[in-house]
């Protein structure tokens, strides 16, 4: 891959949408872990009434459907027949900070929820291990991805977890496949001390390139 960090606009070349294709059993039913899945694809199914975290579950479907679309955006679900009862988006960074400091290699979890009433089933952990676990899957190991976990974008109401409690939710979760908590001088993260930046560089990432990362994180770059 090129290591060239002076081309942030460069898109990503996605893998073969259904890469990963595998089946879950839940006391719910079998659910169908796929990825990256296309836009018709995505097109033809339904989002569950319950994946409305960041929006109302038909305006979150469109804009999955246009993430799904764009050069950089990697769409994985698990589902029920043609329901989404769960996924997980990638794409180039949006927030302000990471937008000016963006390089090939970066790319940022975005999204990631599962219907309320399908939680504690591992279907998460399962669609997670699909994307990160897999020996047939190894197309992250060429980034470094960013997760950005803000307190305004956490289920606290729906949970009823405390901010500190969810913090350590979500470190624990992601630590399972490489991710860990990285200093950074990004004032949307630094407005709240429950606010975290997570990190996974991929095991083809090198010490130069992680050591750039570094920089951009704090502002030095």
């Amino acid at each position: 891959m090129d290591r060239n960090c002076d081309n942030p606009s460069r898109s990503i070349q996605k893998p073969p949408y259904n890469s990963i294709n595998q089946s879950f059993i839940t006391p719910l039913g079998k659910l169908y872990l796929r990825g990256p899945v296309s836009p018709d694809q995505f097109t033809d199914w339904r989002l569950s009434s319950g994946l409305n975290c960041f929006r109302p579950a038909a305006s979150q479907h469109r804009a999955l459907i246009e993430l799904a679309a764009e050069p950089d955006g990697l769409l994985f679900t698990a589902t029920l027949a043609n329901t989404v009862i769960s996924y997980a988006s990638f794409q180039k960074p949006d927030f302000p900070w990471w937008e000016k400091r963006c390089f090939p290699e970066l790319i940022e979890l975005g999204g990631i929820e599962t219907d309320p009433g399908w939680r504690k089933m591992g279907v998460i952990k399962a669609l997670l291990n699909a994307i990160f676990k897999n020996p047939g899957f190894t197309y992250f190991d060429d980034f470094i991805i960013i997760a950005i976990h803000t307190i305004h974008s956490w289920d606290i109401r729906t949970s009823n977890i405390a901010p500190w409690a969810y913090r350590r939710l979500m470190i624990d979760i992601f630590s399972k496949y490489g991710f860990e908590t990285w200093e950074t001088d990004d004032p949307e993260i630094r407005e709240h001390p429950c606010n975290i930046l997570l990190a996974r560089p991929g095991k083809n990432i090198c010490r130069k390139m992680i050591k750039h990362f570094e920089g951009c994180c704090m502002g030095t770059i």
